[in-house]
């Protein structure tokens, strides 16, 4: 792990992300030395810096993340995930940052969880978390460090299900605990508006492009939880593990199920170079 460029697994514990969770944060797929989508990760880290008023010195952070990469051996071309965390960096006590803000820039490099192939051929059982997802649409899109509804989410989980969808606290469906969703509601490609709540995800927006640019425009709207019976087709994704079907979701022990459709598997084959 780099720390502003250096080797080490520690922060000061006057970092504004450990006090306040001031900051943001992209996970990236690495194939070989190769992180995808970068351009949009890159693109969506800077504009959520912007909005934060965190001046990111991002030719450092490219340089770092190169460092990262060209430490994997040459023959490596297996799948690996990078994490970049920029944070307002440490100091004032209180929340009201100091003038001059020095960012601490994290780069972090994982090893490729097993299972997520799997998941993508044969689909997932998920569940409803009872536990909603805050409402702020000042910050809503962004991937900003405060995590503690999706903490909370995670830990309701039952052993069986692979992700769980969340609602906001109007009982509108807003994304997965790490995922976005889309459904097909009576023949229409559906997924949720993220105006109020949620992360704008990469590949949301890539699987939204697709479909725009055959003239197979997706209904972006708020969806209520009672229409979730109605979906003919259920998948779930993220620009790390792609593309999951889901075949069935457990809501306070009753079960919807799901076929894995057409259009799902349309979407994973367009992806098939990235997953």
């Amino acid at each position: 792990m780099l720390v502003n460029g250096q080797a080490q697994n520690f922060l000061p514990i006057g970092d504004r992300a450990v006090q306040y969770g001031d900051g943001l944060f992209e996970t990236i797929k690495v194939k070989g030395r190769t992180p995808l989508f970068w351009n949009r990760h890159l693109a969506r880290l800077k504009t959520s810096c912007e909005k934060l008023q965190i001046p990111c010195d991002f030719t450092l952070l490219e340089a770092e993340v190169n460092q990262v990469l060209n430490s994997l051996e040459n023959h490596d071309q297996g799948s690996h995930i990078l994490k970049l965390i920029v944070t307002r960096g440490s100091g004032g006590r209180g929340y009201n940052p100091p003038s001059c803000v020095s960012p601490t820039r994290i780069v972090q490099l994982h090893g490729f969880p097993d299972g997520y192939a799997r998941n993508a051929v044969d689909g997932i059982q998920a569940q409803l978390c009872r536990h909603p997802v805050s409402r702020n649409s000042a910050l809503a899109g962004m991937k900003h460090l405060n995590r503690l509804d999706q903490v909370m989410a995670s830990m309701e989980l039952n052993e069986s299900a692979a992700e769980g969808l969340m609602c906001d606290d109007t009982k509108h469906l807003i994304e997965g605990i790490k995922t976005n969703v889309f459904l097909i509601l009576e023949g229409k490609i559906t997924t949720p508006a993220l105006t109020e709540a949620g992360i704008a995800g990469i590949l949301r927006d890539v699987v939204l492009e697709y479909f725009s640019h055959q003239g197979r425009p997706v209904d972006v709207r708020p969806i209520h939880l009672d229409e979730l019976s109605r979906a003919s087709e259920l998948f779930v994704c993220n620009s790390v593990l792609g593309i999951w079907p889901v075949r069935a979701l457990s809501n306070a022990g009753a079960d919807m199920n799901f076929p894995i459709g057409p259009l799902t598997r349309e979407v994973q084959d367009m992806l098939s170079d990235y997953f």
